[in-house]
Parts: C-alpha cells; structure tokens; sequence
C-alpha cells in the first residue's frame, strides 16, 4: 500500500478518488480525471508528499487541456497574488461585489471604543451591509485559525456599539471573515457561535470561494501562465487584476495603462479568452 506524507507530516494511504475529484473540479469530465489518476497512480510511491502528487497531475493534466490545468491551478493562482493581503482584499472586493449590489474597499471607521480599517464593506441588498475581514496566506498548508475569528467578531462589535451611539459609518448586520485557504475546527466552532460567517476554499460546502470564481469565471490574472512577474505586477500597479478585464479593453488602451507592449497583451488576451470560453465537460 502506497503512503503519502500530508503537509502536516502525517502519513495516510493514498486516495486515487481524491485526486479525481480535485480533477473533476477544474471541469473535466470523469473519463479524462480517470485518465489523469491512472497516469498518476503509475507515478507515485511510498512517502510522496501531497505536494508532488499535485504537480504530477497538473502536468498530467495541462497535457490533456491547458485551460483544465489553469482552473485546476486556481488555488496557487491566488496565493501568487502577492506576498501581502493588499491585492487579495481587492480580489475579495471584486468577488463578492459579483455576488450583490456594489463593495468598499478599506474604509476607515470609528467604532465605540477605537478606530477600524475595514478590508471590504460589503453592501448584499439594498442597505444591508456586511462587515468582511479578509485573511490571506499565500503558502500553503495553512488554515485560518481562532484568532482570525476573534478579532473580526470584537471590530463588528465595536463599530456596532459606534453606529448605535453616533449614527456614523455604516449599520452592519452581519460580519464575515474570508480567507483563501480552510478554516481551523476551533475557528468554525467559534464562528459557528457567534455568527460569523466564514467563506474559504470549499467552504461552506457547494459555496466555497473557489466555487463563487468558477461559477462567474471571476479568475485572477495570475492564474494565465503567460503573463510574467513584472506583467503582473504593472497590471496591478493599473489596478487591473481580473482575466475578464483584458477582454474588456482593446490591447492599445490597456498598453497605455499599464506600459506593457500592445503585442504581448495580445498573447495575453489569447489564453484568457481560451480559459474564458472553457466549456464543463
């Protein structure tokens, strides 16, 4: 029997229907996710780590289809926004603006007893404003945890108690905490008792924030292989950070934006309009 080593350090035998489901998820249909796990089955041996099984497959898999192996890649496509939150707080506020009426980023406002600078404000209806905490890690392997949960429930707290005494600032009705990887037990123990709403990588179940990108292809810049470091970065510095977004200006309007030459753009805008136009099969 073939063990692989968690990111943990634990050690479990390994589950083929793992590997397919997680195939499964990227769009492809079960005859080529079963293809990819019998390539990978004949690949793997005792002591590999998940890591590694994870790479085995992408390659497997953008051999079969490039487009699949970007969807399927979509979770370190993330973690390479930037070594900070700044960028994952602008992707939440674009995510979650798909999601309801409009979004706010980085507000600064007064609660009760201190002031609070709000990563997004999300408004779902008309009026009703939810106070979202984001949490970015962008290594892999770690959860967000109890005190990610603590603090967001204290700041919705405070800037209640501020709104109830001076009308000031927005009138939160909930509070949710987002984050890019999974959450600890003792934080979805907490969350769960206080109210919190969480959303993270496949959570809650069929609602997870890689559920929400798939369903409206709300997929970063990150995840095309074509576009460099230093693309990346000066389509951030432009505040362009969606593959959507290259296909809504010509590539002469986003040269000038981003000082980045019209002719690689348009090598750009070749894969996003390949991921884009991706059919489930």
């Amino acid at each position: 029997m073939v063990e692989v080593v968690k990111k943990s350090g634990l050690r479990e035998p390994f589950n083929p229907d793992k590997v397919k489901r997680a195939v499964m998820r990227s769009g492809a249909s079960e005859e080529t996710a079963q293809k990819v796990v019998d390539r990978v089955d004949a690949k793997i041996y005792d002591g590999i780590n998940t890591h590694d099984i994870y790479d085995i497959a992408f390659r497997i898999l953008d051999r079969e289809r490039h487009s699949l192996a970007s969807v399927y890649d979509l979770k370190r496509a993330i973690m390479r926004l930037g070594p900070a939150g700044y960028s994952f707080e602008t992707y939440m506020g674009e995510i979650l603006g798909g999601q309801g009426l409009s979004t706010r980023l980085r507000q600064i406002l007064r609660g009760g007893c201190g002031v609070h600078e709000i990563d997004v404000v999300w408004e779902e209806q008309k009026g009703s404003y939810t106070l979202v905490e984001c949490k970015y890690h962008n290594m892999e392997g770690i959860c967000t945890g109890l005190k990610a949960a603590l603090y967001t429930y204290a700041r919705f707290l405070d800037l209640r108690e501020g709104w109830e005494v001076g009308r000031k600032g927005y009138c939160f009705t909930s509070v949710m905490l987002a984050t890019n990887t999974k959450f600890s037990s003792a934080s979805l123990e907490y969350s769960l008792c206080r109210g919190v709403r969480l959303l993270g990588w496949q959570y809650p179940k069929g609602e997870g924030i890689n559920t929400l990108i798939d369903r409206k292809k709300l997929y970063p810049l990150t995840i095309l292989r074509k576009v460099d470091p230093v693309s990346k970065g000066k389509f951030s510095d432009a505040g362009i950070m969606m593959v959507k977004d290259l296909l809504s200006n010509t590539p002469e309007q986003l040269a000038v934006k981003t000082n980045i030459p019209a002719r690689k753009i348009r090598d750009f805008r070749n894969e996003a309009r390949g991921l884009l136009s991706l059919q489930l099969d």
